[in-house]
C-alpha cells in the first residue's frame, strides 16, 4: 500500500496551490500550458514530467505490485466479447439501453462507465459491470465531502470499482473493497506510449481515456466508445474580467456545474486550448489503431472510424421535410 510519505506528498500539493510564487511555477513548467514556441520551455516541462514522477514513486513506497494483482488477473477477461465504455460527454445519452442490458444480460457485452454515471437518468436502466474514478474528487479520503457519489456506489454492490493504487489503504477498510481493482495512475506524458493500467500512462490523463486504456486490457473484439466527446472547450466563455469559465457539458446529472478554469492558466483561453488540443492528440498517437469503434458519428475526436448507425445507439429522429 501507498506509504505515509505518500499522504505527505499529497498534503504538499495543497501547500503549493496556495503559494503564489509556487503555483505560478506549477502552472509555468506544466505541460498542460502552452510554451508559447520556446525550446527552453519545453524542455522545462518534459523534465518536470519526469522530476515528479520519479519523486512520487519514491514517495508512493512499496506495495505497487500487490495492488495491481487484481488488475493483472483482467487482463484478455473480455477476449470474446465486446466492451462498450460509455463516458460522461453529452452524446453518451443517446445509447440504446435496453440493447446494452440484453447484450450485457447475454455475456456478449462488458459496460464500463466513468465518473457520475450512476446520478445519471441512464443507471436507472443500465448498471455498468465498472466505474472508472480516478479524479481527486473521489478520493476515498474526501468521502464525507462527496458522500452521495460513495451512497450510489454502496447501493450498486454489483458494480466493480476501477481506482488509483494509492486509494488502497483507504478503500481497504471499507465495504466496497472486495469488488475494488486498482490501476497505476501515475504518468510519464511524453516520455511513453504505454495505454495499460498496470504502469505509468503515456498520455494526458482524463478518466475517460484512462477507461479506455482499462477497456483494452480487458482485450475484447472491439471496444465501442461513446461520451468521449472532448467538445467541452466549445462552452469555454471569457468574462468581463478575462476569466476563462467552463459551462456545464457533461451527460445530464453527471456534470459538476459551472467552472472557473483560470487558476490553471497563465496564457487564460490559450492555454485552456491547447490543453485540449493535447488530449485530441494523445488519443489519435496512443489509442488510434486498436480495435476501438465510435458510436457518436458527430464526434470531434477523429482517432477512431465511426459507424453512422448502429443497435447499440438509437436512431436518431428523422427530419420533417417540407413539401415544395
Amino acid at each position: 500500500m501507498a506509504s505515509d510519505s505518500w499522504s505527505r506528498f499529497e498534503q504538499s500539493k495543497e501547500r503549493v496551490s496556495n503559494n503564489e510564487s509556487l503555483s505560478y511555477f506549477e502552472r509555468y513548467s506544466s505541460p498542460h500550458t502552452h510554451p508559447g514556441g520556446a525550446i527552453w520551455r519545453t524542455v522545462l516541462q518534459k523534465f518536470r514530467v519526469l522530476a515528479l514522477f520519479l519523486t512520487r514513486r519514491i514517495a508512493q513506497g512499496s506495495g505497487k505490485a500487490e495492488a495491481l494483482a487484481g488488475m493483472r488477473q483482467l487482463e484478455g477477461r473480455a477476449a470474446g466479447k465486446d466492451v462498450l465504455l460509455l463516458a460522461s460527454g453529452p452524446s453518451a445519452a443517446r445509447i440504446n439501453t435496453r440493447e446494452v442490458a440484453k447484450r450485457q444480460k447475454a455475456g456478449e457485452l462488458v459496460v464500463i462507465a466513468t465518473n457520475y454515471f450512476l446520478h445519471s437518468p441512464l443507471a436507472t436502466t443500465l448498471t455498468p459491470d465498472f466505474l472508472v474514478w480516478s479524479d481527486s474528487v473521489f478520493h476515498p479520503a474526501r468521502k464525507s465531502e462527496n458522500a452521495e457519489a460513495w451512497q450510489k456506489v454502496e447501493e450498486n454492490p454489483e458494480v466493480h470499482m476501477v481506482m488509483p493504487w494509492t486509494w488502497q489503504s483507504i478503500v481497504t477498510t471499507m465495504s466496497i473493497a472486495p469488488r475494488t481493482v486498482y490501476f497505476d495512475n501515475d504518468s510519464l506524458e511524453g516520455w511513453s506510449t504505454n495505454t495499460s493500467p498496470l504502469y505509468p500512462r503515456g498520455y494526458q490523463g482524463s478518466t475517460g481515456v484512462k477507461a479506455l486504456g482499462f477497456a483494452l486490457h480487458l482485450e475484447p473484439r472491439t471496444v465501442f466508445v461513446i461520451g468521449l466527446d472532448l467538445s467541452y472547450f466549445q462552452s469555454f466563455r471569457v468574462d468581463s474580467d478575462n476569466r476563462v469559465v467552463r459551462q456545464p457539458t457533461h451527460l445530464q446529472g453527471t456534470d459538476s456545474g459551472i467552472q472557473d478554469i483560470s487558476g490553471h492558466t497563465i496564457n487564460g483561453i490559450a492555454d485552456s486550448l491547447y490543453s485540449t488540443a493535447n488530449q485530441f492528440l494523445s488519443l489519435k498517437q496512443h489509442f488510434s489503431g486498436h480495435p476501438i469503434v465510435n458510436l457518436d458519428p458527430d464526434s470531434l475526436v477523429d482517432a477512431f472510424d465511426k459507424v453512422t448507425e448502429h443497435p447499440l445507439v438509437k436512431k436518431a429522429p428523422r427530419k420533417k421535410t417540407t413539401g415544395s
